[in-house]
């Protein structure tokens, strides 16, 4: 579970912020101390609900990670900006301008990759709502239920989605590390676009297209294949 968090921090803050955050984070609580301890102990508090979280079984979504990754933003500012509340003839005012300066440059520089990598997700994200969206027309229609057993899904990213739908405890919807099922209901991806797509991380745990023995399929569109086993 600890290797989760930073990896989730690093799906939604790049390497600059992160470099920022750091600088910014040590500068401020040496100098600044009483300004910002207050955000220093918000972010722990974030780190220690998002590990309650996964320490219970939850889905680890990447979501449980934006109030830490916020807090991590405001000390990156705080490295950039910070110098303004020390007093004007303070010698360590001239050393944060210098640091202030070195976390703009890297961000700057890294501006035409993050426009690169945004069209990529903006790509990405629009493919995972049509995959959402025939994923909740397949609940809507009855399809996915619970009336034989749990759902089992090939990773994480359909958990929060089915429970929410389901109107369930995310505990019935099965991930590979849950095991696989007996009876129930087996959401799989129609293909393999959507199984690379639909998915929170690629290095997750998670299992090709791979019926359980004994279920059949019962419905099925251009996302999702379902099967079934009753008894």
């Amino acid at each position: 579970m600890p290797e989760y968090i930073p990896r989730r921090i690093g799906e939604i803050l790049r390497p600059p912020v992160l470099l920022g955050a750091a600088i910014g984070g040590i500068v401020t609580l040496c100098w600044v101390r009483t300004r910002a301890t207050p955000a220093a102990l918000v972010g722990v508090l974030a780190v220690v609900v998002f590990a309650a979280f996964a320490s219970v079984g939850l889905p680890i979504n990447t979501r449980y990670a934006f109030l830490a990754s916020a807090i991590l933003c405001l000390f990156c500012g705080a490295g950039v900006f910070g110098w303004i509340v020390l007093e004007p003839g303070d010698p360590r005012r001239r050393i944060w301008i210098a640091l202030g300066a070195l976390i703009a440059l890297t961000l700057l520089a890294y501006v035409p990759s993050q426009y690169s990598g945004a069209n990529g997700d903006f790509t990405k994200l629009a493919r995972q709502e049509r995959v959402e969206g025939d994923l909740v027309a397949l609940v809507r229609s009855g399809a996915v239920n619970l009336r034989c057993g749990p759902v089992g899904v090939p990773n994480h990213a359909p958990i929060p989605l089915l429970a929410l739908y389901l109107k369930a405890s995310p505990q019935r919807i099965q991930s590979p590390e849950s095991g696989r099922i007996s009876s129930g209901v087996y959401v799989a991806p129609a293909g393999k676009e959507v199984e690379e797509d639909y998915e929170l991380d690629k290095r997750d745990p998670h299992e090709s297209v791979s019926v359980p023995p004994g279920f059949t399929g019962s419905a099925s569109n251009r996302s999702w294949l379902i099967f079934e086993r009753c008894g």
